[in-house]
């Protein structure tokens, strides 16, 4: 049998492809992760393309392309973007969905939370939604997943809310090295040690657990550490000293935060709605939300039996569950599922945003036009285009402009940092 070959692109979000990749390769699947543009948090995909070449060079774009194509039988997209949809500006949005199925490829997106979760939906849902105070264009969202239904052999999730938001996708649980994760514990200490480690503070209610947890701190009840800016190594050292450690608040799904918290043989602590419960029975994330958090953990801190018996839960769930050699079977055997056939050969394309806002634009000016002509007046002069506009319309220009720009900004930093140093000498 041929080997495998499956790529993962455009991004690494929160190390799953990473994760699904080096699973898949246990299984004798040739599997790699690109990013386009430099990884966040430590990261370490296979392979690292030149965001600002991609924005600015057709000729990179398309290198990209005959480089994925030539190399890849599955193609296997992340947060409702494709290989080279972001970076093409006369196309549409995945426009490269069609293309990549007319070749012969098996084309797949997962969906991770907000490219996905619709306002209107999640704010009746949840009382602490993060997105009360967003913008949401929920008609984007949903021309991107018609586009994605359409055009891909499947569709996933990663955790059990999304489905609220696409119901025909596959659930494929957050995955993790569980033995990589695995952490010695002494007996249940006196005074737990709670963390919270939140990707984005806003998206996770952190405001919410700070208020909670800062009163305990202060009574001696806990010890809280709320932590920020990681690589993947240091949380994993931080997450073998927690005892508890709480997730988001305001979503109403856990996060990979509390898969990794349970690996380790902490006691996770999230807001799980009770639909999602429903679609993964047993799962030993302790519920909390903001107005209750403060006595769920002053519980838990009084009871180390409880704690114990958790701990031990939470170990056999996470490896049960999320341990990547089962996540690498479920998306190897959708990987090898025949090819299944296109819904449409050409849906509605939705613009990117910017762009639409554009063309909207562009057409109202044609209409006051039209209005002032049909009166008789003189047509409004429109003022020349700006020099920062000329520049964009050159895309290798506008490249040089950024990286001068970049320069001089390092310089001027560099330059500050010399004065103050000058200063103390002084």
């Amino acid at each position: 049998m041929t080997q495998l070959r499956v790529l993962y692109a455009p991004r690494d979000i929160a190390g799953q492809p990473s994760t699904w990749a080096r699973g898949l390769r246990r299984l004798g699947v040739h599997a790699e992760v690109w990013s386009f543009g430099e990884p966040a948090f430590g990261l370490r995909p296979d392979r690292v393309w030149d965001a600002d070449r991609l924005l600015a060079e057709p000729d990179y774009r398309w290198q990209v392309l005959d480089h994925a194509v030539r190399n890849f039988d599955v193609f296997h997209f992340q947060y409702g973007r494709s290989l080279l949809n972001a970076h093409e500006p006369q196309l549409p949005a995945l426009w490269d969905l069609p293309l990549l199925r007319s070749l012969g490829k098996k084309v797949f997106m997962h969906w991770h939370g907000s490219d996905v979760r619709l306002r209107s939906v999640h704010m009746e849902r949840e009382p602490d939604s993060y997105l009360k105070d967003a913008v949401v264009d929920e008609v984007k969202i949903h021309a991107m997943v018609e586009i994605a239904r359409r055009h891909c052999d499947r569709m996933f999730v990663s955790t059990p809310g999304l489905l609220d938001y696409v119901p025909d996708a596959e659930l494929v649980p957050l995955a993790i090295d569980a033995d990589a994760w695995r952490t010695e514990r002494g007996a249940e200490p006196r005074v737990p040690v709670v963390v919270h480690l939140p990707s984005k503070r806003a998206t996770k209610g952190s405001h919410l657990v700070d208020a909670a947890m800062r009163p305990l701190h202060e009574e001696g009840v806990v010890v809280y550490r709320p932590l920020s800016g990681l690589d993947h190594a240091q949380v994993k050292a931080e997450f073998g000293k927690a005892d508890i450690i709480v997730d988001s608040l305001t979503i109403g799904d856990h996060g990979m935060v509390a898969v990794e918290a349970m690996a380790c043989g902490a006691i996770a602590i999230a807001h799980v709605h009770e639909r999602n419960r429903g679609r993964v029975p047993g799962c030993p994330v302790v519920e909390a939300v903001g107005a209750d958090l403060q006595d769920v953990v002053r519980r838990l801190a009084a009871d180390p039996g409880e704690r114990a018996r958790l701990r031990t839960e939470s170990v056999a769930w996470a490896r049960s569950r999320h341990d990547v050699p089962a996540v690498a079977r479920q998306l190897l055997d959708a990987y090898r599922e025949p090819p299944v056939k296109v819904v449409a050969d050409r849906p509605d394309w939705p613009l990117v945003e910017g762009r639409g806002r554009i063309t909207a634009l562009e057409a109202e000016i044609s209409r006051l036009r039209q209005a002032l002509g049909r009166q008789g007046d003189r047509a409004a002069t429109v003022p020349p285009r700006s020099v920062r506009d000329r520049v964009e319309d050159n895309p290798r220009v506008h490249l040089l402009v950024r990286r001068a720009d970049a320069l001089r900004k390092r310089a001027r930093g560099e330059l500050t940092k010399q004065l103050k140093t000058l200063r103390k000498r002084g």
